[in-house]
């Protein structure tokens, strides 16, 4: 595992935990709807937080990609421009071959 990948996913699941407490905490300080949305959401932070934990983890597993994902993919739909093909990729017609002069009759 790469050392900048570790360091990337501690800082990551620090900043999510300390979200998911920070809802937690003020859900519970809270009533009603916005508890209850205010505690969904601090679970889910949680969740977000386990889950890439565990795609560093199992990453090795699967090629070196999280889950078989390939993360750095850069043929995707917002690099369409950096190709060198597709229908939005102006392409000027070459000149037709110049033909040869026909011989000149004495």
């Amino acid at each position: 595992m790469h050392m900048h990948m570790l360091v990337g996913i501690v800082l990551h699941t620090t900043l999510l935990a300390i979200v998911g407490y920070a809802l937690l905490f003020s859900a519970s300080k809270a009533s009603g709807v916005v508890a209850l949305i205010g505690r969904v959401l601090g679970l889910w932070v949680f969740l977000l937080a386990i889950l890439s934990v565990a795609a560093v983890v199992t990453a090795p597993m699967f090629g070196g990609k999280p889950f078989g994902l390939d993360m750095h993919d850069h043929g995707g739909w917002m690099h369409r421009g950096d190709r060198d093909e597709g229908p939005d990729q102006r392409v000027t017609p070459s000149a037709p071959p110049a033909q040869p002069a026909p011989p000149a009759k004495p």
